[in-house]
């Protein structure tokens, strides 16, 4: 009687290993049934013609010999209050579909947040397609937009604005550029621009534009990119800005200025701007499309409509929005990397205590010193002021999405009001804003 035989474990156990020279139609593929988006032959160039990404870079996952999922990142230099400062792009993970829900996502995000450790990177920063799920591996929302949706003739009108001409790809593209770099100086999340993330990730994408033209200097001090939507009849169209850059207040008015004269051709013009930097714009507060909501003081006895006198409309301006997810992916790394402590001159020793889901044997505890040559972290728990927290919230601390302070009262961070400041005045600084054109 012949024996039945067992059937081997490694038969179905997932492999990861680093993408070879020759997988891109493989991987162009997996992408492409993951997202049913773009097309075969767009994915591909992805993978061949990307300027910032390495094969290296992308973790594939193998079972009995069949690529199923990848996740790639992207090498990247971003803005951060006056530095250029690199960090990873996760870029995209991508699973079969008939192989959801066995925990491949997770396992090739893990992989590749180890692997990035092991590399030296400091940072990490995604685009979520839920928030949640990105959470379990500690990152957290560092990116809030302003979305100004509002009719043209509510924005701040400007004699400035005669000033401002069509963009001419020809003409413009160098002064553009420069224009681009001047505005990203001060700024944290503008990237460092490769010319292929100029011609791919911008100029093809929205080729129509105006530019501000300096009345003394003559030069470009600023400009703005922007889509407009198919299917709206004239009159009724809407525009998109993708990009405004105006780094002085005469390029900023007058490129406001210009979409405020477009009313007779446009209904709504959107904008995406940095935190904080969407309510000064509205003359008059609302969207032409906003929904009517009322807060009510008191309820209605019978629980109808209440009173004249006890609701209050509220005028919606637009909305906040939740851009890139970060991460910090080594603790001592990273605060050697941010530039602000140093620029204010911040001096103190405080400890912080730091949950991560990911890196659990890890040292956990590190004491940090802010001093003139910059900030020194080494693992101990020495030091009297300590915060315990979440990597999660580090990072936004760190980002300046969050204050150590707001969350110390709200319960998120535990320890010392001392070293909640401390934290704040370190990292205080623009906050972070990547935007459209610099979305990956």
């Amino acid at each position: 009687m012949a024996r039945a035989r067992t059937p081997s474990r490694s038969n179905h156990e997932l492999v990861f290993r680093s993408a070879r020279k020759g997988e891109e139609g493989t991987l162009a593929t997996v992408a492409y049934r993951a997202f049913q988006a773009g097309d075969p032959e767009a994915w591909l160039r992805y993978f061949t013609e990307h300027a910032h990404l390495a094969l290296d870079n992308v973790i594939v996952a193998e079972t009995d010999g069949q690529l199923v999922g990848y996740v790639a990142s992207l090498d990247l230099t971003m803005s951060f209050a006056g530095a250029d400062v690199p960090f990873q792009g996760l870029s995209s993970v991508a699973v079969l579909p008939e192989f959801r829900r066995r925990g491949i996502a997770d396992r090739l995000v893990r992989e590749s947040l180890r692997r990035m450790r092991r590399r030296g990177e400091a940072l990490t920063l995604l685009h979520p397609f839920r928030l949640s799920f990105y959470r379990r591996f500690g990152f957290g929302v560092c990116e809030l937009r302003d979305v100004v949706r509002t009719s043209p003739d509510r924005l701040p009108d400007s004699v400035l604005r005669r000033h401002v001409r069509a963009f001419s790809r020809p003409r413009d593209e160098p002064l553009i550029k420069q224009a681009y770099d001047v505005a990203r100086a001060d700024t944290t999340g503008q990237l460092k621009r490769s010319d292929y993330w100029w011609d791919v990730r911008v100029f093809k994408r929205s080729p129509s534009g105006a530019v501000y033209v300096d009345p003394g200097s003559k030069a470009i001090a600023g400009y703005l990119f922007f889509d407009v939507p198919e299917g709206g009849a004239y009159g009724a169209q809407q525009l998109v800005v993708r990009e405004l850059h105006a780094p002085t207040p005469g390029a900023y008015r007058g490129l406001i200025g210009f979409l405020g004269a477009l009313g007779d051709q446009y209904e709504v013009v959107e904008l995406t701007l940095p935190r904080g930097q969407g309510a000064p714009l509205l003359d008059e507060p609302g969207i032409r499309d906003e929904p009517i909501v009322y807060e009510t003081a008191a309820r209605h006895p019978a629980g109808l409509c209440p009173p004249a006198h006890t609701a209050q409309r509220r005028s919606v301006l637009g909305l906040t929005a939740a851009g890139a997810m970060g991460r910090i992916v080594d603790v001592a790394a990273a605060l050697a990397l941010h530039p602000s402590p140093r620029k204010h001159g911040v001096r103190g020793a405080i400890g912080v205590d730091v949950e991560d889901p990911v890196f659990t044997d890890a040292p956990r505890a590190f004491d940090v010193t802010f001093a003139a040559r910059g900030v020194q972290t080494a693992p101990g728990s020495t030091a009297g002021d300590r915060l315990s927290l979440s990597i999660e919230r580090l990072t936004q601390i760190y980002f300046g999405a969050a204050s150590a302070r707001d969350l110390l009262g709200q319960g998120f961070v535990v320890g010392s009001a001392k070293a909640a400041a401390l934290l704040d005045a370190a990292f205080a600084g623009p906050p972070l804003f990547l935007g459209t054109f610099n979305a990956f």
